[in-house]
């Protein structure tokens, strides 16, 4: 048997997140090679998650600072490891991924949310230095067409580029009878850490006009939960905040749709996660949801709550509606986010 080839990937963090996950998934599936991760940051939750066989090492990365020492780091584990192929996961994953890596070696970076909205808008050094270290040989995967437009709209694509869609593990693929639907108990699900691009104040004013028959669980943790607890109890919502879990495969399938408010995303991993698990999704009215869901979801007006709250009502009125979105939800899922399909 020949010498395995030695891949490494880097990545910002291993905190619990959409990019973090996939890269999970794809150590945990990438048979035939000798596996390498960098960390810039420190151990967090997902660790544990990590295959034993995959060598890791973690960089204490703390600020944009750290970036040339970390780059230096980077290129000496290169080396002495004889590295063929570098596949960077975040956006400062990417910087250091194309200052360390030498000519020769082939580079991939991927770009997991729109660059403008994340990153270049926010803070204008952030497009500064995707433009300063950007070259023709690095090749760009983008999770979606909408993250590869964007990309290209404001840095200008040199190289190779390929769109590849976030992968799932096939446990919520598993086989379930279909579900049934109820107009008179509707349980609502979302999924994803509270922070502002999640959007979740407006979920809270949409469920301030609810009737009380209709929850929502939301998963995940972040900044601004004390803000989010807060609001709930003053308005006595019918939301609660449930932490992280590490099983939601057997957790989606307990609830009766999918709800999703996020202003702008790369391609939600949750999202694939709940549409394989059965859920019909209501999804905020934005380009990268439509191009993940097409027909399977309902679309909601992100200037209107009350657009939300009408969509979600009327459509349960409508059982069959329901057993179509989540029969197409399973299928678009199966289409662009199960693993065999790139693996």
């Amino acid at each position: 048997m020949g010498k395995k080839t030695e891949i490494l990937h880097i990545i910002d963090g291993l905190r619990v997140g959409g990019a973090e996950m996939l890269l999970v998934t794809l150590l945990k599936n990438l048979k035939g090679y000798s596996l390498h991760l960098i960390v810039l940051g420190q151990p967090v939750p997902l660790a544990k998650e990590l295959p034993m066989e995959c060598k890791t090492t973690y960089l204490n990365f703390k600020t944009y600072r750290d970036i040339p020492y970390s780059a230096i780091l980077v290129r000496r584990y290169i080396k002495k490891n004889r590295i063929k192929i570098v596949h960077s996961h975040m956006y400062w994953s990417n910087i250091t991924a194309r200052l360390a890596t030498p000519r020769k070696i082939p580079v991939f970076n991927c770009i997991q949310n729109i660059s403008s909205l994340a990153s270049y808008k926010i803070n204008r050094l952030s497009l500064y230095l995707e433009k300063a270290t950007y070259r023709k040989r690095h090749h760009i995967i983008a999770v979606s067409k909408t993250v590869l437009d964007d990309f290209n709209q404001w840095i200008g694509l040199k190289g190779e580029a390929t769109v590849l869609y976030n992968i799932i593990g096939n446990e919520f693929f598993s086989n379930r009878p279909p579900k049934t639907f109820s107009p008179d108990k509707i349980r609502l699900v979302a999924v994803g850490n509270l922070r502002k691009q999640k959007n979740y104040p407006y979920l809270l004013s949409a469920f301030k006009s609810m009737p009380l028959h209709v929850s929502l669980d939301i998963y995940g943790i972040g900044p601004e939960k004390e803000a989010m607890q807060q609001l709930i109890e003053e308005d006595k919502l019918n939301i609660k905040l449930k932490g992280i879990q590490s099983n939601m495969h057997l957790i989606l399938p307990e609830y009766d749709a999918y709800i999703m408010c996020s202003t702008h995303e790369g391609l939600s991993l949750a999202l694939m996660e709940a549409m394989a698990c059965g859920l019909p999704a209501f999804l905020s009215d934005i380009p990268v949801q439509r191009e993940a869901a097409e027909d399977a979801a309902v679309y909601f007006d992100l200037n209107d709550p009350q657009d939300c709250v009408s969509k979600v009502l009327d459509t349960f009125i409508n059982r069959e509606k329901l057993s179509g979105m989540s029969l197409k939800g399973i299928e678009r899922a199966a289409e662009i986010a199960k693993k065999e399909k790139y693996i």
